[in-house]
């Protein structure tokens, strides 16, 4: 039989767009990778640049530290930037491009070049502060404190040191500048026994090594942090997309070319091919009845049915731990399983029913025999391994059922909330539409609330135990009800995750707070979950706003729980690095609830540690609790790291929280939550 003159036509047009198709991918896939390819060249320098930042930043608060890594990073920079500037497609389609990045390469030389005379400085600068409290000490060994001129020389001496070691960890080059004329006057001492002159003016001179270098330290450093090299390489980053315009025009002027051609076909072959009459009601992956099957027989059956559902648990990290052709493979094998394990159900049919749901259904039994039936599936998978590629893969399944209409809903609400390994068989007593319509509820008033901006900022006054002043504030999310009672934000976070609302509160109460934070004194300490440092949406927000108000950084602290930030460890460092370098100050909150790995904590350089309310609620009646928190003191004072205890509801914990040490407290014995931070005044 021959072919009409229709159907060689659609032949004709569809090997036509075939053969565009393959010529556009190989076109376009070329021009893009070799793109890609730029773009995460030039933002590997960016990354690059940004770690040895960081390294310099390190160098300047820690003693011993390994400059190899600092050299590995100038390497790294210079033998990426070298490779753009050699890449044939920046040399013969970008030549503006190549322009920039060898004015980036001056750039970095430069900086290299302070880099390298920072070193130099920085090592002088801690060898002088690391020895001068060794001297200290052995001055106070051997000076007379009875003897009136000794014991000048040794509160002068004291004084310089305490203030030298506060000027060069604050960065303040006026403290240190003011002690000229202390060290001038330090040095009109001399001493006739030997030892202690020597000592002198080896205390002396450190002094003034410190007061000679540290000005040149600070400019170094500033001239390091300099955003030229940065706004080079944003610059470097936009020529080139600029550049690249031109050849994705042509890309995008082929791609509707082949469009219309590719629709043109489609087209004529849809209309002059025969169709099916009725779709397919086969998965074409596994093979079993699909969704539309399975509608079709509830709607058509004139008996009761029952359902068993099989969910194949956590299924999305398996498949993206083997990949996608190994995950089909574990749902080809599971189908399979299913469609072939002895089941004693009356007249049952085989289904996949979603990516990783498959369902069993049958006629109607009793309750007693549908559990036992949903047993018997579960056990099949337990005593009879399912093999992908000569190896034993052991999924875990869960198992629900149900005789109730809508059978698939009623056994998913079942399935969902099964948490244990047995099967579970939906009854009327599991009350889950209840719990389904209550989180239906909390989301339509999380909405509502976030949209009439009834989700506002409370303020809990921070008490220094020093003075009992208020000094600081925590910012607590409130939401006001329609019935003006106001109630903690807490009770819908975990539906605000899951509903993806949680990002719009923290935007919200960071967008309220810091507005009411400009307008007050003090500090304020904010908290954030590992989710909002992690969005990068959110980090640009607080980016935003502390590059706006300059000096409001230096008033704001970021709260995070102890348990994230030890898990997230390299997150939460990169954060804080990000924060401090706008003033900003970390507090661990929760501190004793969770890890407690001190040593991390060290290395995320905190500024204060917040005691978790779970130890200090009960000082007044549990001696182990004083104990850990007496620890925690203890470990904070080493590390000069800022104390501040949580949840003080009585007189009693307020004592006993002041003789521990701790700098500062927060509770209901003080202050409850408010609309708006308190005046500064002492209690």
């Amino acid at each position: 039989m021959k072919l009409s003159y229709k159907f060689t036509l659609v032949i004709i047009l569809g090997l036509s767009a075939v053969i565009a198709l393959i010529f556009f991918k190989t076109f376009t896939m070329q021009y893009f990778i070799e793109r890609n390819a730029i773009e995460l060249q030039i933002n590997a320098i960016e990354t690059t640049q940004q770690k040895l930042d960081y390294e310099i930043l390190h160098n300047t608060f820690f003693l011993y530290t390994n400059q190899d890594t600092v050299n590995t990073q100038i390497d790294a920079v210079r033998q990426q930037i070298e490779q753009l500037i050699q890449h044939p497609n920046i040399i013969q389609e970008h030549p503006s491009t190549r322009v920039m990045l060898k004015q980036y390469s001056q750039i970095f030389e430069h900086k290299v070049n302070l880099i390298y005379d920072f070193q130099t400085t920085n090592t002088v600068v801690k060898n002088s502060t690391s020895t001068i409290p060794l001297l200290q000490q052995r001055v106070l060994e051997i000076m007379d404190t009875a003897n009136p001129k000794e014991r000048q020389f040794l509160q002068t001496m004291n004084q310089i040191s305490g203030t030298v070691l506060l000027g060069k960890n604050a960065h303040d080059l006026h403290l240190i500048a003011s002690l000229h004329s202390d060290i001038v006057e330090l040095s009109r001492y001399h001493f006739n026994d030997k030892e202690k002159e020597e000592l002198a003016q080896r205390v002396i001179s450190n002094f003034q090594v410190i007061e000679d270098y540290f000005p040149h330290y600070l400019q170094l450093m500033n001239d390091i942090n300099n955003p030229l090299a940065q706004t080079t390489l944003k610059k470097i980053q936009k020529i080139y997309l600029d550049e690249s315009a031109h050849e994705l025009r042509s890309v995008t002027f082929f791609s509707y070319f082949l469009m219309g051609l590719y629709i043109l076909s489609l087209g004529i072959i849809t209309f002059f091919l025969f169709r099916s009459e009725k779709e397919s009601r086969i998965d074409t992956l596994t093979g079993l009845k699909n969704r539309k099957a399975y509608e079709e027989r509830i709607q058509h059956s004139i008996n009761d049915l029952a359902l068993i559902l099989i969910n194949i648990s956590k299924f999305k990290h398996y498949n993206d731990f083997y990949g996608v052709s190994e995950g089909d493979r574990l749902l080809i094998e599971t189908a399979r399983h299913i469609s072939t394990m002895p089941f004693s159900g009356s007249n049952p049919t085989y289904y996949r029913l979603g990516a990783d749901d498959f369902g069993i259904l049958f006629e109607q039994t009793s309750t007693y025999a549908l559990e036992t039936l949903a047993k018997e599936v579960l056990s099949a998978f337990s005593e009879t391994p399912i093999i992908i590629n000569n190896e034993v893969r052991t999924p875990s399944i869960v198992v629900s059922a149900s005789d109730y209409k809508p059978l698939l809903e009623t056994a998913d609400m079942a399935l969902k909330s099964n948490s244990h390994k047995n099967p579970i068989i939906y009854h009327e007593g599991l009350n889950l539409r209840q719990v389904i319509q209550d989180n239906v509820t909390k989301v339509k008033e999380l909405k509502d609330a976030l949209q009439e901006k009834r989700v506002i900022p409370y303020f809990q006054p921070i008490i220094d135990l020093s003075t009992c002043k208020v000094t600081k504030h925590e910012v607590l999310a409130r939401i006001i009800m329609k019935d003006t009672q106001v109630h903690s934000i807490f009770p819908y976070l975990s539906i605000a995750k899951e509903s993806n609302l949680y990002s719009q509160i923290t935007h919200t109460i960071l967008a309220q707070s810091l507005a009411v934070i400009a307008e007050y004194p003090g500090e304020f300490s904010i908290n954030l979950s590992i989710e909002d440092i992690n969005s990068s949406e959110t980090v640009a927000m607080i980016e935003k706003i502390l590059e706006q108000h300059e000096d409001i950084g230096k008033r704001i602290i970021f709260e995070i729980l102890e348990s994230e930030a030890i898990k997230e460890y390299e997150g939460i460092a990169h954060f804080i690095a990000k924060m401090h370098h706008y003033g900003c100050r970390i507090a661990i909150d929760d501190f004793g609830s969770g890890y407690s790995n001190f040593s991390r904590i060290l290395n995320l350089t905190i500024d204060i540690i917040k005691i978790d309310g779970s130890l200090i609620r009960y000082l007044d009646t549990d001696d182990k609790a004083i104990t850990i928190v007496q620890t925690i003191v203890n470990f904070t004072k080493s590390a000069s790291i800022e104390t501040v205890a949580e949840f003080v509801h009585n007189k009693a914990i307020a004592n006993i929280v002041s003789e521990l040490g701790i700098d500062s407290a927060q509770g209901f014995f003080f202050y409850e939550p408010a609309p708006h931070p308190v005046a500064v005044f002492p209690l």
